[in-house]
C-alpha cells in the first residue's frame, strides 16, 4: 500500500510497539464492491443509529463467520470497525484473539472504541487480559492518543458488570498518561461507552425479537 491508501485506511500513526509481530489475517487488496456497499456503508459510523440497527435487524441472518472474517482482514478502520460491531451483537466468542490482537497491534486509527465493545461484550478471561495488556502498555506512552480512554472505560464497565476492581491498578498510569490531554475525561468516556453496551443489548433484543416472529 502506498502512503495515500495507508492514509486513507486509517494508518495515520506511524508508531514500533511489542505487539506489531502479533499474527493477525491481513487483506491488503480493496474490498469487494458488494461487502463495501452492502455492509460497511450503512455500519460504519456505528450502530447507535437508528437506520444501522434496522439495517442489523433485517439483515442479521446473513452474519457468518466468513463475512466477518472477510472484513476483519481487510487493512482499513470501516470494515474493521464494522466486523467489530458484527461480533459484539453475534457473540461470536471465537474472534475473541483475533480482536484482541487487532487492539495490540493499533494499526488503524478509528477502529479501536469498536475492539474494545466487542471485547467487552465477550467478557471472558481472555477478552479482560486484552484490554488488561493494551493498557499496560499504551498507559506507558503519553504521545500516542490512540484508545486508552476507552480501553479503561470498558474496564471499568467490566469492574462494575462483574463486581471487580481491575481497573483500580491502572488508574495512577492513567493520571500521568492524561497531564497534557485536558480534554480527556474518564467519566465522561464511561459514560459513553456504557451507551455504547446498552445499544449493543438492546439490539440484540431486536434481533431476538425478529427472529422469533
Amino acid at each position: 500500500m502506498n502512503p495515500v491508501q495507508l492514509h486513507t485506511a486509517g494508518a495515520t500513526v506511524v508508531h514500533s510497539s511489542p505487539f506489531s509481530t502479533l499474527e493477525v489475517r491481513v487483506d491488503t487488496e480493496m474490498l469487494a464492491a458488494e461487502l463495501r456497499e452492502t455492509w460497511v456503508r450503512p455500519l460504519y459510523f456505528g450502530i447507535h443509529k437508528t437506520d444501522a440497527q434496522d439495517f442489523l435487524v433485517k439483515n442479521f441472518h446473513l452474519v457468518s463467520v466468513e463475512l466477518i472474517s472477510k472484513l476483519l482482514a481487510n487493512f482499513d478502520w470501516r470494515p474493521r470497525s464494522v466486523a467489530a460491531y458484527l461480533v459484539s451483537v453475534s457473540g461470536k466468542a471465537e474472534f475473541t484473539t483475533w480482536i484482541g490482537r487487532l487492539l495490540l497491534r493499533s494499526d488503524v486509527c478509528y477502529a479501536g472504541a469498536a475492539y474494545c465493545v466487542a471485547l467487552a461484550t465477550m467478557n471472558s478471561d481472555e477478552s479482560v487480559a486484552y484490554l488488561e495488556e493494551y493498557l499496560s502498555y499504551y498507559l506507558t506512552q503519553p504521545g500516542l492518543w490512540f484508545d486508552q480512554a476507552q480501553a479503561m472505560a470498558a474496564l471499568s464497565y467490566l469492574d462494575r458488570l462483574n463486581q471487580t476492581e481491575r481497573v483500580s491498578r491502572f488508574q495512577w498510569e492513567w493520571e500521568k498518561f492524561i497531564a497534557n490531554k485536558v480534554n480527556w475525561n474518564l467519566d465522561d468516556s464511561i459514560i459513553l461507552f456504557t451507551q455504547s453496551m446498552k445499544n449493543v443489548e438492546s439490539l440484540k433484543g431486536r434481533i431476538a425479537l425478529a427472529a422469533a416472529t
